[in-house]
């Protein structure tokens, strides 16, 4: 049955059998049904004013932009909030509505609204504030803007706390009770972006001058590790293609620095290498940097702005290896070799900025939810948690929230404030909570593939069109593939821990390389193997090739 779809699909969209196959295993039933996935101009988006509360939120805008009154858009200090407060102060400002901007601090101010901003914001003549990706469970923040005379408009994706909504003037939330949004996955950014688009619609405002920020939603999307549900995957697109052509100077400049093919930026050019660098800033000291490089509208001054995120983000990798390694140690003093479903690593005082990084690494290496923890002197602990497997930490956290300070997050990663002493409590219920969920950590990375292949089938001609299945992330992964009885030759250890060889099998010869895995060196040196791994584009000097990234070898 799935050989003759794939015959069908591959005669019908003309495609390699192994695309074809490919989309199979991406749950395709029908030829028909791969032109969601192949046809990129096929229409997946929905309705604005589906979302709750639209009416009244276009209303509060217009209201504000008649009496010109002072608005400010804050924010929050990670990509999805930094995105989402430059796409709202830059699309207001183009429609008319000038609009100041803040975004807290992790280092001294801490996730989302506090009093201390909204008072800066009141002294600075605030008297409207729009939230975005944050805001959903600040109820006593919102009390205090309403009783210093501001008008709230709370932007959000993240799912309410359950005990009450906060008392703003409108709130936007795919998530609120009786919203009829059918995508439950927009990233903060994403629902900013809708709002923009029911405000120009509603006003008369094309919808072509909104355009400019849909790179921005896209690079939102993927950091944010939401579902990549099919209107996602739309936006992320329509994102992609913007790049090439942008007339905003910041996406110019990202584009132009950090794609590696000049014709077509992909996902994880977006994913691993421009979010890490516009998160850098909020992750070693203020998260300002990066929102005044998407803002900057002066070739003169972007240039020093990117400068500064390239210089933070050195600085992110040097810690980012030092917690990391310390980690792996904790680990072992924690657990010995007994590791439970959920790891809990707690120390004292590491980088809050960086923990997430360290949580999402230690996680997919022991294919194990994880929470890093950095316990500060005043004995409260700070943690940032990743998902791995089907482990939902939202779901996880909601039954325990008694015992957090504060906490947040979706399904795939979330953060929460604890006293130190409640952390063993937090390992006993977190294991409780892996039960509930029936999650069983997976095997060996190496056993984990799609498609078994044979080297000769990985080639350019179909690195091009694995194209038209982007973009990859949460939800639609990157093709991982097995090919069994591959020649290892010429195999030479490279600085970091790394190996380089060629994956030969007839006659076809390929470069591999093995990240961070010397401990691989042993299986390949045996000559032949079952060689697991993705199939990437390396460009060299301008000329292209195929390039094996090595998950392991499977016996």
């Amino acid at each position: 049955m799935a050989k003759s779809l794939s015959l069908e699909i591959a005669k019908r969209h003309k495609v390699s059998i192994l695309l074809a196959r490919l989309l199979v295993l991406r749950g395709v039933k029908t030829p028909e049904e791969a032109d969601n996935w192949l046809n990129w101009d096929m229409p997946c988006e929905h309705s604005p004013f589906l979302l709750k509360n639209i009416d009244r939120a276009i209303e509060l805008v217009v209201e504000a932009k008649k009496n010109k009154k002072n608005v400010w858009v804050y924010g929050d200090y990670d990509l999805d909030g930094i995105s989402g407060t430059a796409i709202l102060v830059g699309a207001l400002g183009d429609w008319g509505l000038p609009a100041s901007w803040m975004l807290p601090n992790r280092f001294n101010g801490g996730y989302g609204l506090s009093t201390n901003a909204l008072q800066k914001m009141k002294d600075a003549g605030a008297d409207f504030l729009i939230l975005v990706d944050t805001g959903i469970t600040a109820r006593e923040e919102i009390k205090a803007a309403k009783e210093l005379g501001m008008q709230v408009l709370v932007i959000d994706h993240h799912k309410p706390s359950g005990e009450g909504l906060p008392n703003a003037d409108a709130i936007l939330d795919p998530f609120l009770e009786g919203c009829e949004y059918p995508n439950k996955s927009l990233c903060a950014a994403g629902v900013a972006y809708k709002f923009l688009d029911a405000l120009y619609q509603k006003t008369g405002k094309p919808l072509s001058d909104l355009e400019r920020y849909l790179p921005m939603v896209s690079l939102s999307t993927l950091a944010d590790i939401v579902p990549l549900s099919p209107e996602n995957i739309s936006l992320i697109r329509k994102g992609m293609i913007k790049f090439s052509n942008s007339d905003c100077l910041s996406i110019q400049v990202l584009y132009e620095k950090i794609a590696i093919d000049k014709n077509f930026v992909t996902s994880n050019d977006m994913h691993y290498r421009m979010a890490p660098l516009l998160n850098a800033p909020g992750r070693m000291e203020s998260p300002d940097a990066a929102l005044n490089f998407l803002l900057c509208k002066s070739k003169e001054e972007i240039e020093s702005l990117y400068n500064k995120l390239v210089e933070c983000n050195t600085e992110r990798r040097v810690m980012e290896l030092d917690i990391h390694k310390y980690a792996i140690k904790r680990l072992g003093e924690i657990y010995g070799d007994n590791l439970p479903k959920v790891l809990i690593i707690d120390s004292l005082e590491w980088n809050i900025g960086i923990i997430g990084i360290v949580a999402a690494r230690m996680a997919q290496e022991h294919r194990r939810p994880t929470a890093i923890i950095s316990v500060q002197s005043d004995g409260i602990a700070t943690a940032s948690a990743r998902s791995a497997g089907s482990f939902n930490w939202h779901g996880a956290l909601y039954p325990c929230r008694d015992i957090f300070i504060r906490w947040g997050g979706h399904v795939k990663a979330a953060g929460f404030n604890i006293a130190a002493e409640k952390i063993n409590e937090l390992r006993t219920r977190m294991e409780e909570q892996a039960d509930i969920q029936d999650f069983v950590p997976s095997p060996e990375e190496a056993s984990h593939y799609d498609l078994e292949v044979s080297l000769a089938e990985i080639n350019m001609n179909f690195l091009n069109e694995l194209r038209k299945l982007e973009p990859f992330g949460n939800e639609n992964p990157y093709p991982i593939f097995l090919a069994r009885q591959v020649l290892v030759r010429n195999l030479k250890p490279l600085t970091g821990g790394h190996l380089r060889f060629y994956a030969v099998q007839g006659r076809t010869s390929i470069v591999a390389i093995a990240f961070n895995k010397p401990h691989l060196a042993g299986a390949l040196q045996k000559g032949t193997v079952n060689l697991v791994f993705e199939a990437r584009r390396n460009i060299y000097k301008e000329i292209e090739s195929v390039q094996l990234i090595v998950h392991g070898v499977m016996e």
